[in-house]
This record gives C-alpha cells, structure tokens and sequence, in this order.
C-alpha cells in the first residue's frame, strides 16, 4: 500500500517506511564509521557478554587451580597462584576497556537518536501550530462559522520559542544536576 500526496509523488512509499528506512541508515552509517579495531572490541565485548562466557571462566580458573593443587611441588603456578591472580587483573583491565569504548560507541548513537527525536518533535510542533493557524484561518472565513476569539486556539497557533524553552529547562534542571557522559 502507498499513499500520494504532496510530498510522495504518485506512487512514494509510506512515511513508516521513510521513518524505518532513516534509522536504519543512521545504525549502517554509525556501523560504517567505527574502524576495524572498535568493531573488533565490540564484538569481543559481546562474546563476554553472553551468558556462556561465566560458566567458561569459573571452568578455566577451577581447571588452573585443580592443576596446579595436583602437580604439588612441580606446579608452574603453586598457591596462591600469583600467575592467575595476574591474568584475572590483566584480564578484567582489558575488559574493562573493552566494556568501556563499546558505551561510549553505544552513547554516540543514543546522542545521534536522541538528536533525530528532538528534531521530529520540533518539527511536528512546528507542523501543529501551522495547522491550527490555518484551522482558526478557515473558521474566521468561514460564512457559516460565527466569528469568536478562541484565546487558547491563539496561543496556540504560535511556534514554541525554542530560546524560551531552554531557558525554562535550565532554570528547572541547574547544570549542577545535568547527567553528563
């Protein structure tokens, strides 16, 4: 199914499918900017994220201590296994900054997405006050329709003021309490 109109020819597909087509390119393009290394991390980050990864680690570190319990005096790691205790630090550093750079990845996009949504709001905004002017303009020329002022209709004809609007979030969430990255 397609709908016509002014901005979709004859035959343009559906505003959803405008709307899905946009996402999709907004993940592709963030997917495309990330080098090898970061695509790399993320996808080590999400091998460990799995729910197999912990089981796995408890096995390997039950099998290092069982070993080495086992070899007595010719362990290479004999209690209280030094070397482990170093891989596990090394490793959680490494996981650590793994975890780390695939938020901040994850951050990017939800900052671009959250652009795109305020975007959108501002502009239906826009496209609703447009539509109640011109709602309010049929009714004053309207023959048939009685002349009356509608003060909230008047109000709300009008275009947020952007300016206004961020002085208000500021005065009611001081910068002190603003979530930062």
């Amino acid at each position: 199914m397609t709908e016509t109109g002014p901005n979709h020819g004859s035959a343009g597909p559906p505003p959803a499918d405008d709307a899905a087509r946009a996402i999709a390119k907004l993940h592709d393009e963030h997917h495309r900017q990330a080098g090898p290394l970061r695509r790399w991390i993320e996808r080590m980050t999400g091998l460990f994220a799995r729910p197999i990864f912990t089981p796995l680690l408890t096995t390997f570190v039950l099998g290092w201590i069982a070993v080495n319990v086992g070899l007595g005096t010719h362990a290479p790691d004999p209690p209280p296994f030094a070397y482990l205790g170093l891989l596990v630090a090394l490793a959680a550093l490494y996981l650590t900054g793994m975890i780390l750079a695939t938020q901040q990845r994850a951050y990017e996009l939800a900052t671009r997405r959250e652009q795109m949504t305020l975007q959108l709001s501002i502009l239906a905004e826009q496209k609703t006050a447009k539509l109640i002017q011109l709602v309010e303009k049929l009714r004053f020329d309207h023959p048939d329709i009685a002349d009356s002022d509608d003060e909230e209709a008047r109000k709300m004809s009008a275009p947020a003021d952007l300016h206004d609007m961020m002085d208000s979030i500021k005065q009611i969430h001081p910068a002190g309490e603003a979530r930062k990255p």
